[in-house]
């Protein structure tokens, strides 16, 4: 008899699911697209659906990840030159403009960097000492191994619903704390010594656009109006409040909703691997410019090997010898 291992996972992460009342503008949340869902943030949290197991599978993953890259964070920051540290892990927003638009959040840490300084006083020869010295705001991203090669630059962000928020994220973090930089740094899930960081700064046009979002946010919880939604056929279905807000979404067709969970899990699944099988369709392009048809090789651990057949097509096989 084989354990059905999918039923103890939804039992475990059935109690890891948990809503909470939100009576602020998350600095998280607030370059969502759709200022309807962010409304109903606030206004209908206990109108959500439930968080999928998938999701919250991902979001408990991240949890346990945590505190194993805080510890190599710290050792690879030690090696570093010059070395750098994050410190004032989950720091609360405590900036009085920010208040005004009733936007708050507790940020990963700041990036401090280990620089030399220079003194010199009047009869006294000049010295110098190390300082550690704050660059920026930082927080930390886990990236799946698909997504993680794909997001080298501030414009990469944009790639992605989930990557184009956490622009504004740390753009409010970083000015919550009157400071100028921002930096992600991402981490590969699938290997957590392959890490990078991400550096901007501020664009105040940006941040005020966020700020204008959080007004109107403002504005409908008094008046008890939500605001339009973005009524997108591709992300409205994604939405925990999709059933509660029923969006006047538009598909050119008879758009039916189904619960079924076996074919909503394929369809995950499907999306997850679509970015690497764009890629390893361009590195098969790349491999095969690199081959001549009917002449083995090998190269490294791979031997590349060629069979003619009947109606005079080369076929090639590769196989890993160790």
């Amino acid at each position: 008899m084989i354990p059905d291992i999918q039923s103890g996972v939804s039992v475990v992460l059935a109690t890891k699911k948990r809503t909470f009342p939100q009576s602020v503008n998350r600095i998280s949340s607030m370059d969502d697209p759709c200022l309807r869902r962010l409304y109903y943030r606030r206004a209908a949290w206990d109108k959500a659906a439930p968080t999928p197991d998938s999701l919250q599978g991902v979001f408990e993953t991240g949890n346990v990840l945590e505190p194993v890259i805080e510890r190599i964070v710290s050792e690879i920051g030690h090696a570093s030159t010059p070395p750098w540290r994050i410190v004032g892990a989950q720091t609360p927003t405590n900036d009085a403009f920010l208040k005004k638009y009733n936007i708050s959040g507790s940020i990963d840490g700041f990036l401090q960097m280990q620089l030399v300084s220079f003194h010199q006083e009047p009869g006294k020869a000049p010295w110098t000492e190390w300082v550690w010295v704050t660059q920026s705001v930082v927080d930390i991203k886990t990236m799946s191994p698909n997504v993680y090669p794909q997001i080298n630059s501030y414009e990469d962000l944009a790639k992605y619903p989930w990557t184009r928020g956490y622009r504004g994220q740390v753009m409010l973090y970083a000015f919550a704390h009157n400071l100028e930089n921002c930096c992600l740094l991402l981490v590969n899930k699938s290997n957590l010594f392959d890490m990078k960081l991400i550096h901007f700064q501020i664009d105040m046009a940006y941040l005020e656009g966020l700020l204008q979002r959080a007004e109107a946010i403002n504005l409908a919880i008094e008046c008890e109006e939500p605001p339009a939604g973005i009524n997108d056929p591709d992300q409205c279905p994604k939405c925990q409040w999709f059933s509660y807000c029923c969006p006047d979404v538009t598909t050119g067709g008879n758009l039916e909703i189904v619960d079924n969970t076996e074919l909503e899990a394929v369809l995950t699944r499907m999306d997850e691997l679509l970015p690497a099988s764009k890629e390893y369709s361009d590195l098969e392009k790349a491999r095969d410019l690199m081959l001549t048809k009917g002449r083995d090789v090998v190269c490294g651990p791979f031997m590349v090997t060629w069979k003619e057949s009947s109606n005079h097509v080369w076929r090639k096989r590769i196989v890993r010898m160790k």
